[in-house]
C-alpha cells in the first residue's frame, strides 16, 4: 500500500465503519443500514475502515465495502487486522467500538502480541457474570476471561459505559485516556465526506465505487502530507490550494508516480 511510507512504529490503528444514504435500489451494495444521522433505518452503503494514526496523521491501512448476503462487518474487521500485522505494523493500542469487541477480534490481537482498548456491551459475560450486575454503583473494575476469550482483561465501568483491554498494567484513567484517541476515526470519515468525495458517487457496480473511495483515500493521504510539511489543516491546505492558478506540475503529486 503506498501509504504505508507515512506510518511509523507505535501509534494507534482505530478500526470503525461508516454509513451513507443512497436511494439506488438497483445499485450493488446498497441495502437496508442503519443511519446514525436519521436514527432509523435508510437504503445506502457501509464501509468499514482501518486507521493508523499519531494524533497528527490519520493514515487509511485497510478499507472493505460491506454488502449484503456477504462477510459481516466483523469478519471484514478481521481480514483486515490480520493483514495489519502480516504488514508487519506495530501500534501501541488498537482502539475500537463494542460492535468490533468480538472473540475473533480479540483473540486475533492477543495472539498477535497487540494491545487493545474498545467498548463493550454491558451484556457480555465476565467469568460466567453479566457485568452489568456486577457494579451496582456508578465505577467499577475488575481482573477476569469473557466467554471464549483466552487472555484475562480489565473491566471498567462508568456510568452506563464500559471498557474492555488486555493491557493489565494500566488504570481506569488511562484507559479512557487512550480511548479518547478513537476520536481520530471519526474526524477521517468526516474529511472524507466532506472533502474527498466519499459517498458522491452515483455509479451502480460495487467495483467502480470501491474503486472511487480508494481515490478518496489516496487523495486524503496526500493531502495531509502536503498539508503537515506546510504546518496547515487540511481544510486550510485544500482551501488555499483551490484559491491558486492551477500549475503545470504539483510537487505532491510525485507520489503518485512512486504508488504507480
Amino acid at each position: 500500500m503506498f501509504a504505508s511510507r507515512m506510518i511509523h512504529q507505535g501509534g494507534y490503528l482505530v478500526l470503525d465503519d461508516t454509513t451513507w444514504q443512497r436511494q439506488a435500489k438497483l445499485a450493488e451494495a446498497v441495502s437496508k443500514v442503519w443511519s446514525s444521522t436519521a436514527g432509523s433505518v435508510r437504503l445506502g452503503m457501509q464501509v468499514v475502515l482501518l486507521v493508523w494514526t499519531d494524533g497528527k496523521r490519520k493514515i487509511p491501512v485497510s478499507m472493505r465495502l460491506w454488502q449484503k448476503g456477504g462477510k459481516s462487518k466483523v469478519e471484514l474487521a478481521t481480514e483486515m487486522l490480520a493483514e495489519a500485522v502480516e504488514r508487519g505494523l506495530c501500534p501501541k493500542y488498537v482502539l475500537f467500538d463494542s460492535w468490533y469487541t468480538s472473540k475473533s477480534i480479540l483473540n486475533l490481537l492477543e495472539g498477535s502480541g497487540w494491545k487493545y482498548v474498545a467498548r463493550i456491551k454491558s451484556n457480555r459475560l465476565l467469568d460466567g457474570e453479566s457485568i452489568s450486575k456486577k457494579w451496582p454503583q456508578r465505577f467499577g473494575q475488575a481482573l477476569g476471561h469473557l466467554k471464549q476469550v483466552t487472555a484475562e482483561v480489565r473491566i471498567i465501568k462508568d456510568g452506563k459505559r464500559y471498557w474492555v483491554t488486555n493491557d493489565l498494567s494500566i488504570g481506569p484513567a488511562q484507559i479512557k485516556r487512550v480511548y479518547r484517541n478513537r476520536q481520530q476515526i471519526e474526524e477521517t470519515f468526516r474529511l472524507l465526506k466532506q472533502e474527498f468525495g466519499w459517498g458522491g458517487s452515483s455509479t451502480r457496480k460495487a467495483r467502480a465505487q470501491t474503486a472511487h473511495l480508494h481515490l478518496g483515500l489516496m487523495a486524503l493521504c496526500l493531502t495531509q502530507q502536503a498539508a503537515l510539511a506546510q504546518g496547515q489543516t487540511v481544510y486550510a491546505f485544500k482551501r488555499d490550494l483551490f484559491r491558486q492558478p492551477i500549475p503545470d506540475q504539483l510537487p505532491f503529486m510525485d507520489h503518485f508516480s512512486v504508488a504507480a
